[in-house]
């Protein structure tokens, strides 16, 4: 709403902008509008609305053409495609419709000729679809037509079934005529059965299963021949570890292998010298190495106290050969008296190398219950390395005190007396 212009003020009217003038009337879902609302907002609101409906309303690019084909006496189409004249011309294009129908047809019933044919239903097995959608009635001459093409279709399938059982009977027949078999022998199995009599059938389709289960943990008689020509070359002749003289001195031992068996005997005895010349090494050279295993650790915080870090590098020490023993190495972190303990497993000889293992204790992203970061730290350090079934194990304790508080901006006062 446009303000009044001054010079209509002296004719009574006063001007007021339209933001001032609200709406009292109720509700209106529709356009939503709502109680309260500025007279501009109205407008703007129904003025919105009108141009959706006038939009919604453009018949300009309705197309037509479909209801010119028939019922030409109506005329054609109208050119200016208002609502009003489109609906007209579709009322009288169906009033044409159903003259020409009603002129053509009649209503169907008992038996006169000239009427159009009446449609069918179909039963539920010869209903079919169509475009989508499923066929339940045809005319006359359409009903005829489809069920003549049904009957053809299960005509094949009947003779089909004639052919397949013509076959059958005849086979069963021959089947029949043969001669009852003879019953085979039963034999009493000792291993793959109860020990009972069997017949010789099902002794042999076991024993072909238990030798198919066989072959396959041994392997087919290739793979088990390839396997006893393993053994190393001129092994026989080498020298034996565990005593003086060549290996084929040892009782058993098969100079030739030609079977599995053989293989088998040659390997356990290389395996009993290996053993024997192993414990000889061991019992004067290969005495344990935990006298060399030394744990140091240094312990510190961050200035929060929040994390703590240890640095294992490069006072521990992991002799040679030696890896991370079963129990691993475990860290227990806890207050001075404090009721809350913090465990975590380190991977010990990767720290004695390089790097330093670093975890939160107190403050945000602490996992757990949090330790009091305005009290002392206890840590003991339980470590465990091994080799060959040896353990080693070491222990370590560390204390991190609180440090004492930093006083800044000390400010002296002169007294007067």
């Amino acid at each position: 709403m446009l303000s009044v212009k001054s010079n209509t003020a002296d004719s009574g009217c006063t001007p007021t902008s339209s933001n001032c003038v609200v709406w009292q009337g109720p509700n209106i879902p529709c356009i939503n509008l709502c109680t309260g609302d500025t007279v501009s907002t109205v407008v703007y609101k129904v003025a919105t609305d009108l141009c959706t409906i006038k939009s919604s309303l453009d018949l300009t690019n309705l197309d037509l053409s479909c209801l010119v084909q028939f019922c030409t006496t109506v005329g054609p189409a109208p050119t200016t495609k208002t609502l009003s004249a489109v609906l007209d011309f579709i009322i009288k294009k169906v009033c044409c419709l159903n003259t020409t129908i009603q002129a053509g047809g009649g209503t169907g019933g008992g038996g006169g000729g000239g009427g159009a044919a009446e449609d069918l239903a179909l039963p539920q097995c010869l209903q079919y679809q169509s475009a989508g959608q499923t066929v339940t009635e045809l005319s006359n001459d359409a009903y005829t037509l489809h069920l003549g093409t049904q009957y053809c279709v299960l005509k094949g399938v009947v003779d089909g079934h004639t052919t397949t059982l013509t076959s059958h009977n005849t086979r069963i027949t021959a089947l029949e005529a043969r001669p009852l078999a003879v019953a085979l022998p039963t034999v009493t199995p000792n291993c793959i059965l109860p020990s009972q009599a069997t017949a010789m059938n099902v002794v042999l389709d076991e024993l072909e299963a238990q030798y198919c289960l066989l072959r396959g943990v041994l392997g087919n008689n290739t793979q088990i021949t390839s396997a006893t020509a393993q053994q190393c070359a001129n092994l026989g002749t080498a020298n034996a570890l565990s005593q003086a003289g060549f290996m084929s001195g040892f009782a058993g031992w098969n100079q030739t292998v030609t079977n599995m068996a053989q293989a088998f005997q040659n390997l356990w005895i290389t395996v009993c010298d290996m053993r024997a010349a192993v414990a000889t090494l061991k019992n004067c050279c290969g005495q344990s190495k935990c006298g060399d295993f030394k744990l140091v650790c240094d312990a510190s915080t961050n200035n929060d106290r929040t994390i703590i870090t240890l640095d294992f590098n490069p006072g521990t020490i992991i002799p040679t050969g030696y890896t991370n023993g079963v129990n691993a190495t475990k860290v227990v972190i806890k207050n001075t008296g404090g009721t809350v303990t913090k465990e975590y497993t380190v991977d010990l000889v990767a720290l004695a190398a390089s790097g330093v293992y670093s975890v939160t204790v107190a403050g945000a992203g602490v996992v757990g219950s949090a330790l009091n970061s305005s009290q002392p730290y206890e840590i003991q350090i339980t470590a465990t390395i091994s080799k060959d079934g040896e353990t080693c194990t070491a222990l370590l304790g560390k204390t991190i005190s609180v440090p004492c508080p930093i006083i800044n901006n000390i400010s002296a006062t002169l007294l007067v007396p």
